[in-house]
C-alpha cells in the first residue's frame, strides 16, 4: 500500500481527532496512552501521536483556521511530515548498520555557524519563538541535516568519476532546458498621465533618451539610470511589438502595472540553445545531484 492511500486510510476519519491534539495536546483529558501511540513505527522507532500533532501544528501555523482544516492541505502535510520521519529513521539505522557517528563536536560546531549568522542571541530566541518549534526540537532537525550530509558524504566517496560522454549524453537528452529564449534589453521612463507621456514622446525623438529620462521619469535612479532590464518573448503581450524592433527604435506610451512607459530597445538576443561548452559546469552539477539522489534513495 502506498503512504498516501495508508494516510488516507489512517486520517480520512479521524482528522478532526488530530486537530484535536493540536490545540489541546496540553489538556488533562488527553491520556498518555493516546499521546503515546505510535503512528509509524520503522523497527524501534516511533513516530507518536503526540509527535505526529507537534509536527503537523508546526506545518500549518502559517495557515488560517479555515485552510487549516482543509482536507487536500491536510493530507499534503500529513504525507510529508510520515515521508520526513521514514527517511530520518532510514538515515539513523544506515549510521547505525555502517558504525557511523555524529559527534558532539560536530553538533556544536553547526550550531554555532547557523546561530552566528543572527544579530543576538535574543534575535534567535525571539525568532524561534514565532516559529513554535522548542530549541531541542531546532537542535533535533539541525542533527538530523547534518546525518543526511554526512550520509551523502560517505555514499560520494566511493563513487566513480562523471564521464565527458556522460555528461554530453545528458546534455543532449536535455537540450531543451538550455534554451535561451529572445530577449530585449530596454531602457524606459515612467510617467504620471497620458499628457505627459505625449509631451515625453515628442521629446524622445529629438533628445538623448537618457537625458530626458532622467528629467521626467519617476523611476530614475543613479544606480540603474534608465535601464527597465531583460525581457524575454512571452513576458507580457503589451510588449510583444518590441521583438520587431531594432536596438535604438522607441515605442510606447504602454500602460503596464507600475504606469506608463516609453521604452527604447537598447540590445537584442536571438533565440538559441547553449552549447555543451556553455553549459558544461551546469550540467555537471545536474548530473552529480541526480547521481547523489539515486544513491540516496538506493
Amino acid at each position: 500500500m502506498s503512504i498516501q492511500a495508508w494516510l488516507n486510510k489512517l486520517f480520512n476519519k479521524k482528522s478532526g481527532f488530530f486537530l484535536i491534539l493540536l490545540t489541546y495536546s496540553s489538556c488533562d483529558f488527553i491520556s498518555n496512552k493516546i499521546l503515546s501511540k505510535p503512528i509509524v513505527q520503522v523497527e524501534g522507532l516511533q513516530l507518536t501521536a503526540q509527535g505526529f500533532s507537534k509536527e503537523l501544528a508546526f506545518k500549518l501555523k502559517d495557515f488560517d483556521a479555515l485552510s487549516a482544516k482543509d482536507p487536500k492541505i491536510l493530507s499534503v502535510f500529513k504525507e510529508k511530515i510520515i515521508n520526513a520521519f521514514v527517511i530520518g529513521s532510514f538515515i539513523n539505522l544506515w549510521f547505525k548498520d555502517n558504525g557511523l557517528s555524529l559527534s558532539q563536536d560536530e553538533l556544536e560546531k553547526e550550531l554555532k555557524t547557523l546561530l552566528s549568522a543572527y544579530p543576538s542571541d535574543a534575535v534567535f530566541r525571539e525568532l524561534l519563538s514565532e516559529t513554535r518549534l522548542s530549541y531541542t526540537d531546532w537542535v533535533a532537525k539541525v542533527e538530523g541535516g547534518l546525518k543526511k550530509k554526512k550520509l551523502l558524504a560517505a555514499l560520494n566517496k566511493n563513487a566513480s568519476e562523471v564521464t565527458e560522454e556522460e555528461l554530453l549524453s545528458y546534455y543532449n537528452d536535455n537540450r531543451t532546458k538550455y534554451e535561451q529564449s529572445e530577449s530585449i534589453l530596454l531602457s524606459h521612463i515612467l510617467v504620471s498621465d497620458d499628457s505627459q507621456a505625449e509631451i515625453v514622446k515628442k521629446l524622445i525623438h529629438k533628445q538623448n533618451f537618457t537625458a530626458v529620462a532622467k528629467k521626467y521619469s519617476s523611476a530614475f535612479n543613479l544606480e540603474s539610470k534608465d535601464v527597465y532590464g531583460w525581457i524575454e518573448r512571452g513576458y507580457t503581450p503589451e510588449l510583444e511589438k518590441a521583438f520587431k524592433l531594432r536596438p535604438g527604435d522607441t515605442f510606447g506610451p504602454i500602460t503596464l502595472a507600475e504606469g506608463i512607459h516609453l521604452f527604447k530597445i537598447i540590445e537584442k538576443k536571438p533565440f538559441k540553445i547553449k552549447t555543451f561548452a556553455e553549459m558544461r559546469s551546469r550540467v555537471l552539477s545536474e548530473v552529480l545531484a541526480l547521481r547523489e539522489t539515486a544513491r540516496f534513495t538506493a
